[in-house]
């Protein structure tokens, strides 16, 4: 049975629904395999003379699963990381060059650790981000680390705008 919620006080949404809104919001998306999800994987590159005239390679994936717990947030994460940093192109992570990791799971189904997880700050890469994000279907609420740490730092606020901009409904 596929969970409904209610989006701007009078459209049902479920998981499917949830996934239009979103991959609408990209150019282009494609398919790709993460050890056993099929994942929809975005790619765009951004740059921008406040961040020190840095080109941030920027991957974002999105997938559902019908529960989320701890270990499916880690190793999805670490997974989506793992294929961003081996398949970016350009100079090497430092040299005026980084990458980030938008690491999206949705659910109606998802524990607490879960959540903490995603509430937590990300694990640190050098110049790479990997930031995990989770979309509660039956909270109507995405979660993610909000807030600056001092590794990153000029990039946090575009990072928190993108998320909320691209993967909230």
């Amino acid at each position: 049975m596929q969970y409904i919620m209610k989006i701007d006080g009078g459209m049902d949404v479920n998981q499917n629904d949830y996934l239009t809104i979103v991959l609408k919001r990209f150019p282009k998306v494609e398919n790709i395999q993460l050890d056993s999800l099929v994942v929809k994987s975005i790619y765009e590159e951004r740059f921008e003379i406040e961040w020190l005239a840095t080109k941030l390679k920027v991957f974002s994936f999105i997938t559902y699963m019908s529960k989320i717990d701890f270990d499916d947030i880690r190793n999805y994460s670490v997974a989506c990381m793992d294929y961003a940093l081996k398949n970016y192109k350009g100079l090497p992570r430092g040299l005026q060059n980084g990458v980030v990791a938008f690491n999206v799971l949705v659910s109606e189904n998802v524990s607490e650790q879960a959540i903490a997880f995603a509430n937590k700050r990300p694990k640190k890469h050098f110049s790479a981000f990997e930031m995990p994000i989770i979309f509660d279907l039956s909270k109507e609420q995405i979660f993610f680390y909000r807030d600056t740490p001092l590794w990153g730092k000029i990039y946090y606020e575009y990072f928190r705008e993108y998320i909320e901009k691209n993967f909230n409904v």
